[in-house]
């Protein structure tokens, strides 16, 4: 007779519902780690490619504005040439005329030549 009472260690339990559970939770987090690997490759991609395009963007205004102030700069520059060519003729003939007055009328341009000094002075001791 066999004593229903003990338990019988000899068989293999049937279905262990945990181990499966706990191997079903492993697959998926393998199959979540699996995708999010795959969405990182795909989205650094993307942001390699839009960097390169904001990249070429950026080089192609660069290019544009330095064109146009290139440009702009070489008109400045003549503006600039053009101004102090007209200065130094103006220059040039108020030196004249004044060494002209100076030797017409020494007395009135020594007087003047006092004044200034004068004015200046004061203006500059203060």
């Amino acid at each position: 007779m066999s004593d229903n009472s003990q338990p019988d260690f000899t068989s293999a339990p049937a279905h262990d519902p945990f181990q499966a559970a706990k191997a079903s939770a492993m697959k998926a987090a393998e199959e979540l780690r699996a995708a999010a690997a795959q969405k990182a490759t795909e989205l650094r991609g993307a942001a390699e490619a839009r960097a390169h395009q904001f990249k070429s963007v950026a080089e192609q205004k660069a290019a544009d504005l330095k064109s146009e102030f290139g440009g702009k700069a070489e008109e400045f520059r003549e503006y600039a040439d053009d101004a102090f060519g007209q200065a130094k003729v103006k220059y040039n003939d108020v030196m004249t005329e004044a060494e002209n007055l100076a030797r017409e009328k020494p007395r009135q341009a020594l007087m003047t030549a006092f004044g200034v000094g004068l004015l200046l002075g004061l203006l500059l001791r203060r």
